[in-house]
């Protein structure tokens, strides 16, 4: 029990990772089987060649489960790339029908300006000629034709699927064989217990629904990660192997220790069950897929890009911010206002570049598209040019979301779209209900008023959006 007890809480620096990668067995999931179709060719590559590698193909092994979800999900990463070159185009072909739009309105407004009769130095005309528009333009083109070159060799669903063909030549005769449909009831009774206590691998699928039919058996898709922890606790008993990697694409908390937004590696319930139910076991560790190039790289001297390495992590960043934001009620706030923004179509509404560059926000969406309905309605209602400008300032400890127009101030009274008619500057241009509504998310609403311009803004505290994760293991 002692020696059980000392190896789940040993620290890294007392792991003999020489040993791991001599003489390790590498077990892989199926996100990072799927992470092929997902990376940039290069990247896909390199993954491909570590898995060939002389020093590491012997070592290599995947459970039943992981070749059914590979085989399952392939079809959808494949689709989620070509889908990619749509939004882009969609992006491309939007900032160049603005292009014209952007100099157009440039120009007329520098031409009310009359510098050339009132000002020696400025020369917008000097900048502002036909060829240098025409140049800027001839980037977003360029982009285009390049686009629809890559989007040609990019593979389809309907075509030859050679990273299939690869991964199942790499692992013939290294796949595990799957439990019986007895063994598998019992894992679900299992399961259905630990997930009710959080126990961890999978509890954090709980609410995936369906399953996978293979011959006789049904695999529970809620289940896939405690049936995958099976199978390896089953082979390793086995094959007395002592000491176990599992290379996972997984990022969710229950497989990692976290602490202080640091993974720190497996957590500490899985190495007990390990140690415990497989004592031949005497090290069992995890990485990343980046983190797994990144050392194979050094220790076994793989032919791996550090773009490879890179591309691996922001992949690892975008998959876990695409389950925070889909699972914690993070929200993008550019997208919130596109959403909103399109059932004012007689509002124009102009999102800076600041905005799209923001982390999403864990704000209440619903709420969210109030207070911005509110806004709109307003500046439609009291604004002069059916025009709202929004930008994204950082201060100190929070982030500003400003909403800027012109309005016509003939009094102070009737400024409000919520019909009340206080007299106050702050109550009449402030929009209360924007007020009430932000005061429940622990957001500040400030107005502020200069001349005819007038500037809305929602100081949203930092910690309210999504900071990426960082890795401190070997």
């Amino acid at each position: 029990m002692l020696e059980v007890l000392l190896r789940t809480h040993r620290d890294p620096d007392d792991i003999d990772f020489e040993s791991i990668w001599e003489n390790g067995l590498f077990i892989f999931d199926s996100n990072v089987l799927l992470d092929l179709y997902r990376l940039p060719e290069p990247a896909s590559n390199d993954l491909i060649g570590v898995l060939r590698d002389e020093h590491l193909r012997q070592r290599i092994w995947i459970g039943f489960q992981v070749i059914v979800e590979f085989l399952n999900n392939r079809h959808e990463a494949i689709s989620d790339q070509k889908n990619k070159f749509n939004t882009v185009r969609v992006l491309l072909e939007e900032a160049s029908s603005q292009y014209d739009e952007v100099f157009e309105k440039l120009t007329v407004e520098l031409g009310k300006l009359k510098l050339k009769q009132r000002h020696s130095l400025i020369d917008p005309d000097k900048f502002l000629t036909s060829e240098n528009i025409s140049e800027g333009k001839a980037v977003i083109d360029n982009f285009l034709n390049e686009l629809a070159v890559l989007e040609s060799k990019q593979s389809d669903v309907n075509d030859r699927d050679q990273i299939k063909d690869i991964v199942l030549e790499i692992f013939t005769e290294k796949v595990g064989e799957g439990f019986s449909k007895k063994e598998l009831d019992e894992i679900y009774k299992s399961g259905e217990r630990r997930y009710e206590n959080n126990v961890p691998p999978g509890y954090k699928d709980k609410s995936k629904h369906g399953s996978y039919e293979v011959g006789d058996r049904e695999l529970v898709r809620k289940f896939g990660d405690l049936i995958l922890w099976k199978e390896i606790i089953r082979k390793v008993k086995i094959d007395q192997v002592a000491t176990v990697v599992l290379v996972t694409g997984d990022i969710k908390e229950d497989w990692w220790l976290e602490k202080r937004g640091k993974k720190l590696g497996p957590r500490k319930e899985l190495l007990n069950e390990i140690y415990t139910e497989a004592p031949c076991v005497q090290t069992f560790y995890m990485y990343d897929t980046a983190s797994f190039l990144k050392h194979a790289k050094s220790r076994l001297n793989a032919n791996v890009r550090d773009s490879s390495i890179s591309q691996a992590k922001d992949l690892i960043a975008k998959s876990r911010k695409s389950r925070v934001v889909a699972e914690e009620g993070y929200v993008y706030l550019s997208e919130l206002i596109k959403t909103v923004a399109a059932s004012w179509p007689k509002l124009r509404i102009g999102i800076g570049r600041s905005v799209y560059s923001l982390s999403p926000a864990n704000l209440d969406a619903t709420v969210m598209k109030r207070c911005l309905d509110e806004i709109f309605s307003n500046a439609l209602t009291h604004g002069i040019h059916e025009y709202v400008g929004v930008q994204a300032k950082v201060r100190a400890d929070s982030l500003v979301l400003r909403f800027k127009n012109k309005v016509e101030l003939k009094s102070t009274s009737g400024l409000d779209s919520s019909g009340d008619s206080e007299s106050t500057l702050h109550r009449s241009l402030g929009l209360s209900y924007v007020h009430e509504l932000m005061s429940k998310e622990g957001v500040l609403v400030n107005t502020v008023l200069a001349g005819k311009n007038f500037a809305l803004e929602l100081h949203i505290p930092k910690e309210k959006f999504y900071r990426e994760q960082t890795s401190d293991f070997e």
